[in-house]
């Protein structure tokens, strides 16, 4: 089986990018929510993305399966999360996970999140945050198997469902 490959992701990586987030807004509304629409995530945001060097692929030879945001962006929605504070200033923030949907169930998201685990440890940050809207199962699913800790529940504007909100220490410290 040919390796799958996260790299950083560039503009030509774009199209594909944004077929993905197509197919994934697709599939969220046969699921029955709607944490994405037609307006976001958009070229904008993923350019944007690419620009500042946040936004890695996962692919496997020319196609891409997945991808993922990673930054340092605290989002002001996220001000009564309880995420633990020993770890604010060596935190990594994940937005925009999306998988290929016909390479769901084959461990992309998994290799993406791992690959995210890999990167903050190499960056010398503590700790994964992460968000997900309550309804989306998956990604919930996915963030408890991948032991996240459940920080709390918050609102972004113009949704009706609201966002649980994750966090995964990664090393264990003595703060004596």
């Amino acid at each position: 089986m040919q390796e799958l490959i996260i790299e950083l992701a560039t503009l030509k990586d774009l199209d594909s990018i944004l077929k993905i987030t197509q197919n994934a807004l697709i599939s969220m509304k046969k699921l029955g929510f709607h944490q994405w629409n037609e307006n976001y995530p958009n070229f904008e945001i993923f350019t944007q993305d690419i620009d500042k060097n946040h936004l890695y692929i996962c692919r496997k030879k020319e196609q891409i399966l997945g991808f993922v945001c990673i930054n340092e962006l605290f989002m002001e929605e996220y001000k009564d999360v309880h995420f633990n504070p020993k770890f604010n200033n060596k935190a990594l923030y994940l937005h925009r996970l999306a998988v290929n949907q016909n390479f769901k169930r084959q461990g992309v998201g998994f290799k993406l999140l791992n690959f995210c685990e890999e990167f903050a440890i190499r960056n010398n940050k503590l700790s994964l945050r992460a968000d997900t809207l309550s309804k989306n199962l998956p990604m919930n699913s996915l963030f408890k198997k991948l032991n996240y800790q459940f920080c709390g529940e918050f609102n972004i504007k113009n949704y009706n469902d609201k966002f649980f909100a994750y966090e995964k220490i990664l090393k264990n410290f003595n703060f004596d």
